[in-house]
């Protein structure tokens, strides 16, 4: 499991539990993050203005790290 920012509704937000990701295509590359932030999009979303964003959705990609599994590199995935 892995900690994720979660959108629960506007105004609302919590840190979850949620399963690691899986390699699912050639071209994909899981990466260990070391550091991240939300973005000025997050902030539109936590304040409720894109409705488009369901509850549930994961916030936070302004992200650096390592890659963690990609395919061909030895990744135990």
């Amino acid at each position: 499991m892995m900690k994720a920012l979660v959108y629960r509704g506007p105004g609302l937000k919590g840190v979850e539990d949620r399963p690691k990701p899986e390699l699912q295509a050639p071209g994909d590359a899981i990466v260990k993050i070391a550091m991240t932030t939300i973005c000025g999009t997050d902030l539109h979303i936590l304040k409720g203005h894109v409705a488009t964003c369901a509850p549930g959705r994961i916030l936070g990609h302004e992200g650096v790290g390592i890659v963690d599994a990609a395919p061909g590199c030895g990744s135990s995935q």
